[in-house]
C-alpha cells in the first residue's frame, strides 16, 4: 500500500483520464470509499482542465504536478503549476439560489471543489501556483466537512 504519488502531467486533455486511472489505483489501494475517489477525480479534472484552457497562454514550457497523500484521517491533493497567477480562493462564491438565466457562465467548478474540500490553500511562489486540497476522510463523500477554511498567501 502506497500512502502517496506524485506525477508530473503532460500539458494535454488527455493527461486527466491517466491521472484518473492512477487515482483510482491508489484509492483501491488504500481503501478509500468509492465516492471520495470519484470526488477526487472530479476535483483534479477540474483543476487541471482550467490549468490547461486558461492558465497557460503564452507559457513555453507549460507544466503540471500533481501529489496526492494521506495524512492520518485525510487525504490531500496538491496541484503546482508555472501557468499565469490565479488564486481560486479569492474568486467570489457564485450565487447558485439565483435563477439560471441570471447566473454568469463559468465558476461552478470552483464552486463543487470548494464544497469537496475541507480546507483550501493557494500559494504562489518563485512562479508557481500551488493549491492544496484536504479532504477529510472521515467527513461524508458529498462534502460538507467540518472546516471550511480557504488561505491564499
Amino acid at each position: 500500500m502506497m500512502d502517496e504519488f506524485h506525477v508530473a502531467l503532460a500539458p494535454r486533455l488527455s493527461a486527466v483520464r491517466s491521472l484518473s486511472r492512477m487515482v483510482e489505483e491508489f484509492g483501491d489501494a488504500n481503501r478509500l470509499p468509492h465516492p471520495k475517489i470519484y470526488m477526487i477525480n472530479l476535483a483534479l479534472d477540474e483543476l487541471i482542465t482550467n490549468s490547461l484552457t486558461h492558465g497557460f497562454d503564452g507559457i513555453d514550457d507549460p507544466r503540471i504536478e500533481v501529489t496526492v497523500r494521506l495524512a492520518s484521517d485525510a487525504l490531500v491533493l496538491t496541484t503546482v503549476d508555472n501557468g499565469h497567477r490565479f488564486d481560486p480562493t479569492a474568486v467570489e462564491r457564485p450565487d447558485v439560489e439565483a435563477p439560471m438565466e441570471r447566473r454568469p457562465i463559468g465558476g461552478l467548478g470552483l464552486h463543487i471543489i470548494r464544497t469537496f474540500a475541507d480546507r483550501v490553500t493557494y500559494e504562489y511562489a518563485g512562479g508557481r501556483n500551488r493549491l492544496t486540497l484536504e479532504h477529510d476522510l472521515t467527513a461524508p463523500a458529498s462534502g460538507g466537512g467540518r472546516r471550511r477554511d480557504e488561505e491564499h498567501r
